[in-house]
Formats: structure tokens, C-alpha cells, sequence
């Protein structure tokens, strides 16, 4: 026996995307569902990276969330360096609001605790067996099992938050959905340490390689290392991981600190398009993915996530289904616009570095890029525009 119920809206995902469209919508009086086949104790310390950009922030304040769930200093100042020499490249903006240094961590543990714990939100977690049912001219409903119980929930309409692999996108029909992808043709050795970023956050490009320092909170940072695609865990022991950070941030002085977390990244970029189908809109991962060189995966997800809040707001409270017809229309521009700024990050960084990847040619252009951005200001403006998140 199934324990079958109704509700207008569930979101399949409880990542930084589906809490926050579930908060929007909770905020907006419109009933949610969330469903999670992890537990909330293995989400809450699970370190991923972000930084909430300037459009971020100001539509957390739209929504006034802001002030509950943005924490972190501002963040406006980025250390390129190139052979150990570095240059600060402050992030100007013409805007009030500011990016603020807020992971994708300490942002889904703030948006479970105000969900959850503040507003009495529906999220349930230790789901399996999750199955979507989203037939043409029939209401959809998600099936799962949760403690050896069977669920259905009917529904008006579908969120799929749950990243890359998930089952949402894995429902729709491959003929409906066009997949461009990219692969840049190396990988990221990411390690999470005990050890502060002493300033500023570090990009770095040197002939052995790129690298990069991103603060992890108030003692610990994230280095990443690029590699090679074939290289596992086992070829980077903590005295190599050391040993390359000092050798290309030319910097002897750094010392060894606890590894306490290892994986190894490909770089890629994916589209799928359209974001929707039928009954079934997909946002975040689940719809798109950037190397993390230019730091947009999460703020891609919360341009998504806010243009579906609004569509779904209409939609269920105002019986005004016209904003989710052209939800992909409307979001997907933007995406290609990160896309394109992810890109130009990743390939400048790196073939700036090592010249054995493409030459030397390519190293001097990528480098030529990275003085423009402290010799012109017109180039300066553009890149902190798309660094802003004001682009």
C-alpha cells in the first residue's frame, strides 16, 4: 500500500538549487516538496565551492532573504599571479550590491536551518527509488520509497535539482533534449587543507602548471592543481601535492599542512537544452555544468532557480502559466553567457601556464589576456562585470 497525497510543486534535490527554490517558494506561500536520498548530517559538511555574486545578493534581497542567509565577507579581490609574481585585481562595480564570500556549504547549511528548522519546510531525506511519471495529458507524480514505505506524490509540476546524474533529467526522452559538450582536456587535483589563504584568494599560471587557493573557511583552503586527465588519487601523495604548490607559486616558504580531502576534477563544460519538458524543468546541474575556473556553476543555478521561482509563483498562485513556458528561453542565454566566461578563464589560465599543452604561441596570447585586464579599462570592466555577476 502506497501513501498517495497532493502538493503543486515538487523538487527532486536538496542542493543549494532545490533549497533555495524551495525557500523562495515557501516564502511566497506556495507548497513544496523536497525530496533528498541522502541525510541531512551528510549534506551539512560536505565542502563544494562558490561565491555568491553581485546578482546573487541582490536577489536574495528581492526575495528578503538576504540578511538570513548570505554570511562571509565581501568578496572583490582576486591575486592572479603568473610565475610566483602577482598582481591584485579588484573587482569594480557600479553597483551597491557586492559578491559575498558564501560557499555552497555554509549557503545550503543556512538554507536547511531556515527552511527546516525556521519555517517548517517539507524536505525529506533518505529517499530511494525515486521515478517520475510525466506523461502527455496526464497530472505527473513522483514515486519513492522512504523507510520501506511507498510514496506517491501527485503534482502540477516537477523541479529536477539533483545535479548531473539524477534521475530527472534521466526521465525525459533522449530525442527531446539537444547535450553540447566540451572537454578541455585536463583536470583539476583538488585537496582540500589545513591551512588559511594568508590574503587574498590565489590564480595562478606558471610553467609547471596551473594552480589555485580559494578560501574553505576562517583555517582551511581549497588548492587546486591542474593534472593530468589519467592521473588518480594514488599519484598525488601529500609530499607531491606540497612540492608542486611551492614549486608554481615559486614561493619556498609554504609549509606542509593536513590533507584532509582529495579528488580529482575533470574540466568540461555541458548544455542541455531545452531546461524543460512538459511538466519537468530542470535547473543547476541537472541542466548544465562549467569548470570551476570561473567560479559561476552555483550562481548559474540561482539565476535558474530565481526565474523559476517567479514563473512558479504565477503559475500555481496566480493560475499564469506564461513565464513557465519560456522558463528555458529565458535562462538559457545566460548560461551561455557563463559558459563563455568559464571558458575564457580556464583556457587563459592554463595555456598561459605550461607551454607543453599547446605551445608556446598560446602561452604568450593567454598571458597577453591577463596584462590586458591591468592595462586597459575597458578589459577590466568587462571582467569584473562577469566576475561581479553584474554581466
Amino acid at each position: 500500500m502506497s501513501v498517495i497525497e497532493e502538493v503543486p510543486v515538487v523538487i527532486i534535490g536538496a542542493g543549494v538549487a532545490g533549497l533555495t527554490l524551495a525557500t523562495f517558494l515557501h516564502t511566497a506561500n506556495v507548497p513544496c516538496v523536497v525530496l533528498e536520498r541522502r541525510n541531512r548530517a551528510s549534506i551539512e559538511p560536505r565542502q563544494r565551492a562558490g561565491v555568491v555574486d553581485a546578482r546573487g545578493v541582490k536577489m536574495f534581497e528581492q526575495w528578503g532573504l538576504a540578511d538570513r542567509l548570505l554570511a562571509g565577507p565581501v568578496a572583490q579581490t582576486l591575486d592572479y599571479r603568473v610565475n610566483g609574481v602577482g598582481r591584485l585585481f579588484e573587482i569594480e562595480s557600479d553597483d551597491s550590491n557586492k559578491s559575498r564570500f558564501c560557499t555552497q556549504q555554509m549557503l545550503v547549511n543556512n538554507l536547511l536551518r531556515e527552511l527546516i528548522d525556521v519555517r517548517g519546510g517539507d524536505v525529506r531525506f533518505d529517499v530511494t527509488d525515486v521515478t517520475i511519471s510525466n506523461e502527455d495529458g496526464q497530472r505527473p507524480d513522483v514515486r519513492y520509497v522512504q523507510d520501506g514505505q511507498k510514496h506517491v506524490v501527485a503534482c502540477d509540476h516537477i523541479v529536477g535539482c539533483d545535479a548531473d546524474r539524477g534521475v530527472s533529467r534521466a526521465s525525459i526522452p533522449p530525442d527531446a533534449l539537444t547535450t553540447i559538450t566540451h572537454e578541455f582536456g585536463y583536470a583539476w587535483l583538488a585537496a582540500l587543507v589545513e591551512a588559511p589563504v594568508v590574503a587574498h584568494p590565489i590564480m595562478a599560471a606558471s610553467d609547471n602548471g596551473f594552480v589555485a587557493q580559494i578560501p574553505r573557511g576562517p583555517q582551511r583552503s581549497r588548492y587546486y592543481l591542474q593534472c593530468a586527465i589519467g592521473d588518480g588519487l594514488r599519484d598525488w601523495p601529500d609530499e607531491r601535492i606540497w612540492d608542486e604548490i611551492r614549486l608554481r607559486l615559486r614561493d619556498d616558504t609554504i609549509a606542509n599542512a593536513a590533507v584532509l580531502d582529495l579528488e580529482i576534477v575533470p574540466l568540461r563544460s555541458v548544455v542541455h537544452s531545452p531546461m524543460q519538458f512538459r511538466n519537468l524543468y530542470l535547473a543547476g546541474d541537472a541542466a548544465h555544468l562549467v569548470p570551476p575556473t570561473g567560479a559561476k556553476g552555483m550562481n548559474m543555478a540561482l539565476y535558474d532557480v530565481d526565474m523559476l521561482g517567479l514563473a512558479l509563483v504565477s503559475a500555481v498562485r496566480d493560475h499564469d502559466e506564461a513565464a513557465l513556458a519560456t522558463y528555458s528561453a529565458t535562462v538559457l542565454p545566460r548560461v551561455w553567457k557563463y559558459q563563455e566566461f568559464s571558458a575564457w578563464m580556464t583556457d587563459t589560465m592554463h595555456d598561459a601556464g605550461d607551454p607543453t599543452l599547446h605551445g608556446l604561441y598560446r602561452q604568450m596570447v593567454a598571458r597577453a589576456r591577463l596584462d590586458a585586464l591591468y592595462s586597459s579599462p575597458a578589459a577590466a570592466r568587462l571582467h569584473s562585470a562577469f566576475l561581479g555577476g553584474t554581466a
